[in-house]
């Protein structure tokens, strides 16, 4: 009888294997949470000094997703994804939330649309040694970073990705004009918004230049921006740095009492493996145009045109799949607004000390 049950489930597995010969699910995932104390050296509303601090456990851009492709013949496969984000220390998260597409891929390139990572962002991403940290390299909006770059995921791309040529690929993303989406509040053109990247990769060497123009960005002004990165590895070092020049209100930096908000913003890092660690190290600095009001040293209000970020941080890998990192940071950004986005508002000068794990799945 077992004999009989285990012929007649081989017989059922056979189609359904078959099948998965040519379409390949995957389900994978990161889940990655801090314990941060922040500290803030504030101007109070009353215009007196004073520090503030805090811990707190953050979810650092956790995530579960499902991809998979199907084979449809002549070097031609059907490509999908849906990725979504979840937040592990205070629950919740939603569904397809993160990158979020359909396409076809071939010989010739890859087409997808849904909602995915602009070319702008794509092209230095494996430059920012502390993604998702609390030294990752992104603007404060996003909750998890220092301020500086403004990178972005937009809804309704219709994305083109080259095959490389001689390691040099090619990417492009429009947005359609549109009416209900983050990214562009007006109607009319077909790409609303558009990004184009371009990316080179030889050996330890890494070059990358893109530029984007976004229509009506998070309800601002529209904005462009420019950007070009570089990297290069060698044995256990990697040295890398990344400048990127903003017109327009972009991600949040708004114009203040009339003036320009028009910024450039540059960083330098670098990191030594040894054995299974990574020592890291960064600095970032942005500079606007025109003076912008800030709160000085003495707590009065006052204006300044430039702030900057460093941090320091070693990782232990005790896997491929899982670490563990501290990481330290300081930044001196005096705006109406934390830089780290977690101590509140008025801070001259803020310190950040991160412990976290990261698996991968």
């Amino acid at each position: 009888m077992k004999k009989k049950l285990l012929t007649l489930a081989v017989a059922a597995a056979l189609p359904m294997a078959a099948q998965a010969a040519n379409a390949e699910v995957t389900i994978y995932g990161k889940i990655h949470a801090s314990i941060d104390y922040l500290s803030a050296d504030q101007a109070d509303r009353d215009l007196s000094g004073s520090n503030d601090s805090l811990w707190d456990v953050t979810s650092r851009a956790s995530r579960i997703g499902f991809k998979g492709s199907e084979d449809l013949g002549n070097g031609l496969k059907a490509i999908w994804k849906i990725e979504s984000g979840v937040n592990i220390a205070e629950g919740g998260g939603g569904f397809a939330t993160r990158n979020a597409y359909i396409g076809l891929a071939g010989g010739w390139g890859t087409f997808l649309y849904g909602r995915h990572d602009t070319p702008m962002k794509m092209s230095t991403g494996k430059l920012d040694i502390f993604v998702d940290t609390i030294a990752d390299y992104n603007l404060q909006g996003s909750g998890l970073g220092t301020g500086g770059f403004v990178d972005i995921r937009a809804s309704d791309a219709i994305a083109y990705v080259s095959p490389s040529f001689a390691g040099l690929t090619l990417v492009g993303a429009i947005v359609p004009d549109a009416d209900h989406d983050e990214v562009v509040k007006e109607q009319g053109d077909f790409a609303g918004a558009y990004s184009l990247a371009a990316m080179y990769s030889n050996g330890g060497l890494f070059l990358s230049g893109a530029y984007e123009s976004l229509d009506d960005l998070f309800g601002g002004a529209d904005a462009s921006h420019w950007r070009i990165g570089a990297g290069f590895d060698f044995g256990a070092f990697h040295i890398g740095g990344v400048y990127s020049d903003v017109d327009g209100t972009l991600g949040g930096f708004t114009k203040a009492n009339g003036k320009s908000n028009d910024y450039k913003v540059y960083t330098i890092n670098g990191s030594w493996t040894f054995g299974n660690n990574v020592l890291k190290a960064m600095w970032m600095n942005t500079d606007w145009d025109e003076d912008i009001p800030v709160y000085k040293d003495n707590g009065l209000p006052g204006s300044d045109d430039s702030t900057s970020t460093w941090a320091i941080g070693l990782d232990h890998n005790f896997s491929k799949r899982t670490k563990a990192y501290v990481i330290y940071a300081n930044s001196d950004m005096a705006l109406n607004g934390s830089n780290f986005n977690t101590v509140g508002a008025f801070a001259r000068e803020q310190d950040a000390f991160s412990m976290g794990m990261v698996h991968k799945f």
